[in-house]
This record gives structure tokens, sequence and C-alpha cells, in this order.
């Protein structure tokens, strides 16, 4: 049986890939902060894995506070345990605000570097002597490409998103002909969660949670390392895949939401790209 990761997986997108891995059948750990749902955070770990469990599926609940170093590391040394192996991990935990940088204290940008960056940094560190160990292995990164747009208004939380796409980028350079693969994943269109419903946002803004797990399914299938330090876009993934039609996604079957990403993002490749940097420069 192969098994999954899903660090993030109470609600929305992260307990929609949960889901998906489980049908087709992966053993999952469902991993989150979240263990007693409220009105304000509804869902828990517990809550998935029932699920899961329902439809007859393998999965095993573990919280797990990002910002603590143990935690991460013990998530991922009981799913050794419990499936003897872990062939995907995926990293859906998040911390959000989109405010400007003098709207945004310090205190809060820290919350958001150690859940989004740091948490990233650390699940990878610690699933990665395994995966390579093995020569085999997938890790997915919920963060987005890297362009100017996506910085104006919420500069302090792009910081801590884009640290996960610099990584994605930096660290594939390290896995080439290991076996080993990181790619980015990130939405084309609003998705439908608990901070939409919140918010009351009209369903013809929105596709379901569905497109983003199919995406990431999809690239956790992926045999070659054709997507190693990629930046993906959902609805672009899949339509590279053969998918033309994405009407089972909207929220209003009547509409297809409009797209907040970019057609065509920038390169971040040089002429230079091939050399190596100088150990010094010369004035």
């Amino acid at each position: 049986m192969k098994s999954a990761l899903v660090i993030g997986a109470t609600r929305g997108i992260g307990k929609q890939i949960a889901l998906k891995f489980a049908e087709n059948g992966y053993g999952v750990c469902v991993a989150a902060k979240t263990v007693e749902s409220t009105d304000k955070l509804p869902g828990t770990i517990h809550d998935v894995v029932k699920e899961i469990k329902d439809k007859g599926g393998n999965a095993f609940p573990m919280r797990c506070d990002v910002r603590a170093e143990e935690d991460v590391k013990n998530t991922v040394q009981e799913c050794l345990k419990n499936f003897g192996h872990l062939d995907v991990a995926v990293y859906n935990a998040g911390a959000i605000l989109w405010k400007s940088v003098m709207e945004t204290p310090l205190k809060r940008w820290d919350l958001m570097n150690q859940v989004n960056a740091r948490g990233a940094y650390c699940m990878v560190q610690s699933v990665l002597p395994h995966m390579l160990e093995r020569k085999s292995g997938r890790l997915i990164l919920v963060s987005p490409p890297i362009y100017n747009r996506f910085f104006k208004g919420k500069t302090p939380y792009s910081m801590s998103k884009v640290a996960m796409t610099v990584l994605v980028h930096g660290l594939a350079n390290e896995l080439q002909g290991t076996g080993v693969s990181i790619s980015a994943l990130w939405p084309a269109t609003v998705v439908e969660s608990h901070v939409t419903n919140v918010r009351n946002l009209a369903p013809s803004f929105m596709r379901k949670p569905t497109i983003f797990a199919d995406a990431c399914f999809g690239i956790a299938e992926e045999k070659s390392d054709k997507l190693n330090g990629l930046p993906l876009i959902d609805e672009d993934y899949l339509r590279s895949e053969g998918m033309t039609d994405f009407s089972k996604y909207r929220c209003d079957p009547n509409q297809e939401p409009d797209r907040m990403m970019p057609k065509v993002f920038p390169s971040l490749k040089v002429a230079e790209e091939s050399d190596d940097p100088p150990v010094s420069s010369k004035l």
C-alpha cells in the first residue's frame, strides 16, 4: 500500500487531498493542530479519519502543531511506524493575513513565517532522509509561483509563502537524479473553503476543492522527475495532462469562475544559469 502524509488536513483543500489519496488506495496520515471542533474552526483530524474509514479507507490522525519541530518529526515517525514507508508528503498548513506591511504586526508576521515557511522546511527536512534512502518520493508544498502582482497588498504574507516556493526551486537542484522530487501547487481560481463560507462568497466565484486534490494526486503519481522544481497551477497542470472540461469543479454549475492567477508566469532563470557562482567578488 502506498502512503501519504497530509499536513493541514482538517478542512477545505487539505481535507479533500486526504480523501483523494485514501479513495485511491493510499494509507493516509491526517495531520493538523485541530482536535476539537468549534464554530470558528469546524472539523478535526478525527472527523476526517472517520470519514475515510467509513468509506473503507486506511487512515490515522496525528495532532501536529507545525511550529513545534518535535511535533513534525513525531508525525513523520508515526507515518513510518504505521505504514513502513512514506511515498508522498503534502504541506497544506497555512497562516494568512492579507494586509500591508504597516498593518501587519511583527507578531503576526512571525506566526505566518513559522507556520508557512518554517513549517514546510521542517516537514521537508524530516521526510527527506527516508525518501532519499528509498530513492523514491514526492514532496508537494501549497505555495504560489513567484511574480510581482502576488505581493501587492499582502507583502508580509507573500514573504512567507514565496519562501516555500524558493525551497521548491532550490531543493530541486539537490534532488536531481535521486528519485525524489518536489513541486509547488496553487489554485487558478478561488477555491471553496471554510473562509469563503464565512465570508459568504458567491458560488460563481469559486471552484470545489476537488480540482486541487485531483491535481495534487496527479503530481504524486507522476513516475518521472519532470515536475521536480516546478511551481504548478491546478488547472494548468490538469490541462497539461489532457483535461479540457472543468465544469464538474464549478460551485455554481452554470458559471465558470474567473481565474485569479496570470496565464503566463515569468521565468526566474538567467543566461548564466549553468555557471557556478563565484566564491568571492572583486570590486
